[in-house]
């Protein structure tokens, strides 16, 4: 079973991943962009379960290697907006839409109430905590607008990197940024194919954050909350 040999009283360093685990769309942003432009209104209720559903989508097309990255950003959109209410005619000119947004803007910018609250428990309890994300170079400025940017001792942008996951060089850059061994550190992400099989590959202890049990593979440790990272990591 992925990382779960792993002593989790050894761990020293806690990585995440940033969209789909600590960060989520500008819902609201979207809502009023295809309202003004297209006049159309998604569902806000919605929304949070269906930008789950395309990440796993995205997820499935990255394990079989299909796609190119910008593919891959249409077939999120593709997936996520028929979830919140857009009808089939409308939904390529929605895509167009929310996609060229995307690229004027780091929509990845809000978080989940009590996010803030448990980095600062993680914080407190004397991990070291950093961000190792797939994106595009923003990802740090991202965090900013969250204002969660200050738990973390570094990020670690793809972009800047040269180095996407599931790779698992781009974990072992973290853990010797953290300066920490591969076995010192875990890391959390909401996509098996991708956060899980990654690090478990570098070495690290994989925490998939499954809020809606998408995941059908049972061999890694699961939270449906980030608030269970506490009974789970922290040091008694």
């Amino acid at each position: 079973m992925i990382g779960l040999s792993a002593n989790r009283n050894d761990i020293k360093a806690i990585f995440f991943d940033a969209g789909g685990t600590l960060l989520h769309l500008d819902s609201s942003c979207i809502r009023d962009l295809l309202r003004k432009m297209l006049n159309i209104d998604i569902s806000l209720a919605k929304f949070r379960f269906a930008q789950s559903l395309a990440m796993s989508r995205v997820a499935e097309l990255v394990a079989a290697g299909a796609g190119s990255t910008e593919q891959l950003k249409r077939e999120f959109y593709l997936t996520l907006l028929p979830e919140t209410g857009v009808s089939k005619e409308q939904l390529i000119d929605a895509v167009d839409c929310a996609f060229k947004l995307a690229r004027e803007e780091m929509l990845w910018r809000t978080t989940e109430k009590g996010t803030a609250q448990v980095l600062n428990e993680l914080k407190t309890a004397g991990y070291i905590l950093a961000v190792v994300s797939n994106s595009d170079g923003r990802i740090e400025s991202a965090f900013k607008q969250a204002g969660i940017n200050g738990y973390f001792d570094f990020f670690i942008d793809s972009y800047n990197v040269g180095i996407e996951k599931p790779d698992p060089e781009i974990f072992r850059l973290a853990t010797e940024k953290a300066m920490v061994a591969p076995e010192e550190a875990a890391y959390v992400g909401d996509l098996y194919w991708v956060d899980v099989v990654g690090a478990g590959n570098a070495g690290l202890l994989p925490i998939l954050y499954d809020p809606f049990d998408f995941n059908e593979v049972s061999d890694c440790l699961t939270i449906r909350s980030l608030g269970e990272l506490k009974t789970v990591l922290i040091r008694r």
